[in-house]
C-alpha cells in the first residue's frame, strides 16, 4: 500500500496566521453586525478564520493519484510477461493507484482500477493542499485569496516599486477598495493594494428568501470562484472553487442536494473530444440534476473556472463540506449566482 502525504503549501498557512494575528483593532470593538445584528463576539478565544483540521480518519488523506496515457497496457500481475486485459482509450483518465510493486528487473507497477500497468503509462499528480477556512465570527470586511501572484502596489493604479511577491492562495482581508485607470483595486493592509484580477474575494450574502433561519446552505459565486457555507445567516466555512467553463458554464439558481456520494467515478465527453474518465471522486453532492459540488484531485487551478459543469473543490474543502452537511437539519440548499464587483466599491 502506497503512502504519499499531501504536501502543504507553507507560505500560504504562514501568511494565514500572520492575517490572523494581525486583524485591525476595529474588529474587535466593532461587535455587532449592522445588517445581520449578530454579535461578533461569537468565541473570541478563536481568530476570526482558522486553517481547518484534517480529520484522522480523512478519506483524500496518504492517497497517491496519477493521470493514465493514451493507450496504456492493463497486466493482470505486476510482472514482465504477464497477461495483458485492457488497454485504454484517448481522453482524460485520473485515479488513485490502491498499491505498488517492483518486479524482479526493477521496474515499478501501479495498480489502478484493478489492474497492473507500468509506471511509464501512470504519472503522478499532487492533489491540491489548499484547505478553505473555518469562519469562527462573522466577517466584517471582505476576504479572500490570491489567485494570480502579485506584487502589491503602493498606490492603486501604479506598478509596483519592488517587494514581495504575494503566491496564489495567500489569505488576505480587504481594508478598502478603489476604482483608478478603470480597474478595482483592493488594499489588503499597510496601503497594499492589488488588482481585482489577482485575487477572488467574498463578504457575508443575505440568505435567500427560500431559505428558513435555521436551515443550513451553501453560496457558489461564478464571478469570483468562491464558495461560502452557512447555518442560518452566520457563515461558518469559505473557500475557492472551480465552476464549469464557459463551453460547460455551471448553471445559476436555488437548488437542494438530492444526493450524497462518498466515493464514485465520473465520466463523461466525447471519444476523440473531451472523454473523461475519473475513479474515486470524493464527496459529491448532486444539487442540480447531474450537477454536483465535489473534490477534484486531478488539478491544483482553484479560483478559476475549470470544469465540464460541476463545482470542483480541493479534496480537503469538499470533505469538510460533506461532513459537515451530514449534520444540516434540512437538505442542503445550493445557490449559485454571479456577482457584481460594484459591491466591493460600496
Amino acid at each position: 500500500m502506497i503512502h504519499r502525504p499531501l504536501v502543504g503549501a507553507v507560505f500560504a498557512l504562514i501568511t494565514l496566521s500572520f492575517w490572523l494575528q494581525t486583524a485591525p483593532a476595529a474588529e474587535a470593538t466593532l461587535c455587532k453586525d449592522a445588517r445581520t445584528g449578530l454579535d461578533c463576539r461569537l468565541d473570541q478565544r478563536k481568530p476570526a478564520f482558522t486553517e481547518p483540521e484534517i480529520p484522522e480518519d480523512s478519506i483524500v488523506k496518504d492517497v497517491t493519484y496519477g493521470w493514465v496515457e493514451d493507450y496504456a497496457y492493463f497486466y493482470d500481475k505486476p510482472e514482465r510477461g504477464a497477461r495483458h486485459v485492457r488497454t485504454a482509450t484517448t481522453g482524460f483518465f485520473y485515479g488513485p493507484a490502491v498499491d505498488e510493486a517492483t518486479d524482479p528487473e526493477g521496474n515499478t507497477w501501479y495498480k489502478v482500477w484493478g489492474y497492473w500497468l507500468p509506471a511509464r503509462y501512470y504519472h503522478l499528480i499532487e492533489a491540491s493542499d489548499f484547505g478553505g477556512v473555518e469562519v469562527n465570527r462573522q466577517p466584517l470586511r471582505p476576504f479572500g485569496w490570491v489567485v494570480k501572484p502579485v506584487v502589491p502596489s503602493a498606490v492603486p493604479g501604479e506598478e509596483p516599486a519592488g517587494g514581495a511577491e504575494l503566491p496564489r492562495y495567500t489569505f488576505v482581508q480587504i481594508v478598502q477598495s478603489r476604482a483608478a485607470g478603470g480597474v478595482v483595486w483592493h488594499d489588503i493592509g499597510d496601503e497594499q493594494w492589488v488588482r481585482h484580477d489577482t485575487v477572488a474575494i467574498m463578504q457575508v450574502r443575505e440568505r435567500p428568501g427560500a431559505v428558513d433561519r435555521h436551515e443550513f446552505w451553501v453560496e457558489v459565486d461564478l464571478t469570483e470562484q468562491t464558495f461560502a457555507a452557512y447555518e442560518g445567516d452566520r457563515m461558518v466555512f469559505a473557500g475557492l472553487v472551480s465552476s464549469g467553463l464557459n463551453r460547460w458554464a455551471t448553471r445559476q439558481g436555488l437548488n437542494q442536494v438530492w444526493e450524497r456520494r462518498l466515493l464514485a467515478p465520473m465520466q463523461g465527453g466525447v471519444v476523440g473530444d473531451d472523454y473523461y474518465y475519473i475513479d474515486d471522486v470524493a464527496h459529491s453532492l448532486y444539487y442540480d440534476g447531474e450537477i454536483a459540488l465535489h473534490g477534484a484531485f486531478w488539478h491544483d487551478d482553484f479560483g478559476r473556472q475549470k470544469s465540464h459543469g460541476c463545482v470542483n473543490m480541493a479534496p480537503r474543502t469538499a470533505e469538510w463540506v460533506y461532513e459537515w452537511s451530514e449534520n444540516a437539519p434540512n437538505d442542503l440548499w445550493v445557490w449559485v449566482h454571479y456577482a457584481n464587483i460594484a459591491e466591493f466599491l460600496q
